[in-house]
């Protein structure tokens, strides 16, 4: 595991920092690009106040050069649109990095968590946190370049030239500005809690639509179409009404915006008609400032806007790594070793285990020696499973040490201790992909004739030669287009592939009819 995955922020900017430290270059120079538009962009109302003056003979240079004028405003409109494109072309490899990186160290950090914290939750749940935060850094990205940063330059660029055409104007700006910002700083504020809820139910939603697709069989099987739909209508319902909450208070944000809007506007208007008519301002002033302010208007008119959006997106990223950023339950100590196993010895020392506040073990001692094989017995809910599970390393003791050769398995890695045992689960786990990639799971390094051999010493080979597709038939989601003895033999293959010190077998023939189940157990003792 990456060195730097357990210090990934759990803070909405810390995390885009995070995100955007392999990208700086790019980040610097896409932002140099917006702010180089800005200011030329933002030239082009002195242009016209120039243009206008020099019409009325003020400025002191002759109506020749006029001309010069307009050739500058189209130079300057074409230098303005080629900056954009500029901070297009590379602030999209800022952008689109981070929503990269961020589903990398995301993935890598969840994968990092224990089997409790998978069994709690729904796997598309997860999969969608990912996406949200991913998504939120990159649509964070965006915003700033395009929204925030230009807007920031264009209102400095704004007052500067405003100021330097009247004072009074360029305080009416100022005024208008320090009055703004604060409202829809607070209201921003308060819409992150509305936008988190809504962003939870989706999650919610779309977790419970996928829990019934991925059970549709169930669903049918069991004539609770009905009753599904209507669960999953509940729900809907609740998103709908979370949404309509979360809208209505953005545009009730836009709104009041809007009224201060028409205020400001109404104000600059009348303000550069008394100064015009006292003259203090030129024709080419009131140009000026009134270009000035139709330049800008729509950016201050969508100030709500984007405070609303900016909420919106720190929820939704912030529902993302509040919970996939929780501590992970088992976590390798600081300079875990890596496990040598040379006979597969185990040994159990006054173990106990609690699991949701239900004691499974208490002291329990046992020692399995290498080459020897061990049952266990018992009902239903008694631990068998949980102890392969505690072997393992998927949960921890709350007492005693598990031993492998004489090594705790708390002070060694869990890739390296893992790598040491072949499980073969109750329920095989298989992926959508071919039965040679699921097969060949085991060794990363196997080859064609491996994957084969090992098909055959689990009675695998004749159902996967008999299909059209052979090895290279897809097995479906969870392997659903298999018969569970089917994909039995296929988990068994993969043990056989991985030749591991350690064999684990979960009731490993319980989905075998009697002539298979013979013949595996044959070739598990030549496994052996």
């Amino acid at each position: 595991m990456d060195k730097d995955i357990n210090t990934i922020p759990k803070g909405t900017l810390k995390f885009l920092l995070f995100a955007s430290k392999p990208y700086r270059v790019v980040a610097f120079v896409a932002s140099l690009f917006v702010i180089a538009a800005s200011v030329v962009g933002m030239s082009t109302p002195f242009i016209f106040k120039r243009l206008v003056d020099t019409l009325n003979g003020i400025s002191g240079i002759g109506p020749e050069s006029v001309g010069w004028w307009a050739a500058f405003y189209i130079i300057f409109g074409l230098a303005s649109a080629l900056l954009w494109r500029c901070s297009g072309f590379s602030g999209m490899r800022w952008a689109t990095g981070v929503r990269a990186t961020g589903r990398e160290k995301l993935t890598e950090y969840v994968t990092g968590h224990s089997y409790n914290f998978f069994s709690n939750r729904f796997a598309g749940a997860i999969g969608n946190k990912i996406n949200n935060a991913a998504d939120g850094v990159t649509n964070l990205v965006q915003s700033f370049l395009w929204d925030w940063l230009s807007f920031f330059i264009e209102v400095a660029i704004g007052l500067g030239i405003i100021f330097y055409t009247n004072t009074y104007i360029g305080l009416i700006f100022v005024g208008w500005i320090l009055f703004l910002a604060p409202i829809n700083i607070f209201l921003a504020r308060r819409k992150i809690k509305y936008s988190l809820a809504a962003q939870e139910r989706e999650t919610e939603l779309r977790a419970q639509t996928i829990d019934i697709l991925t059970n549709i069989n169930a669903v049918r099987d069991y004539t609770r179409r009905s009753f599904e739909l209507g669960r999953l209508g509940e729900l809907i319902t609740i998103r709908r009404n979370t949404g309509i909450k979360n809208w209505s208070y953005s545009e009730s944000t836009m709104m009041l915006n809007n009224v201060f809007e028409s205020l400001f506007i109404g104000g600059m208007i009348f303000t550069t008609i008394y100064l015009w008519l006292a003259g203090i301002l030129t024709a080419g002033d009131i140009v000026l400032v009134l270009t000035m302010t139709s330049a800008i208007r729509k950016d201050i008119a969508n100030i709500g806007k984007r405070f609303n959006e900016f909420a919106e997106t720190i929820g939704q990223v912030k529902e993302g790594l509040n919970d996939i950023l929780r501590e992970h339950e088992v976590q390798d100590v600081l300079g875990a070793a890596t496990l040598e196993t040379s006979t597969g010895e185990i040994t159990l020392e006054n173990i106990s285990f609690d699991y949701d506040s239900k004691e499974i073990f208490k002291n329990l001692n046992l020692e399995i020696n290498a080459g020897e094989r061990v049952g266990l017995v018992g009902r239903s809910g008694a631990g068998k499973s949980t102890l392969m599970k505690l072997i393992m390393r998927q949960f921890d003791v709350n007492e005693g040490r598990i031993l492998v050769d004489g090594q705790d398995i708390k002070m060694v890695n869990q890739e390296s201790l893992r790598s040491a045992i072949a499980i073969v689960p109750q329920e095989p786990l298989l992926f959508h992909r071919s039965l040679k990639d699921n097969i060949g799971y085991g060794k990363a390094s196997a080859t064609n004739e491996d994957v084969i051999s090992a098909a055959e010493q689990a009675q695998a080979h004749h159902f996967i030669d008999s299909l059209p597709n052979k090895y290279e038939t897809l097995v479906g989601e969870r392997g659903v287009k298999l018969s569970g003895g089917e994909r039995q033999r296929v988990a068994i293959a993969r043990a056989f592939l991985k030749n591991a010190k350690i064999l684990l077998l979960d009731e490993a023939t319980s989905s075998l009819d009697s002539e298979s189940e013979m013949m595996i157990q044959k070739a598990l003792e030549k496994l052996m």
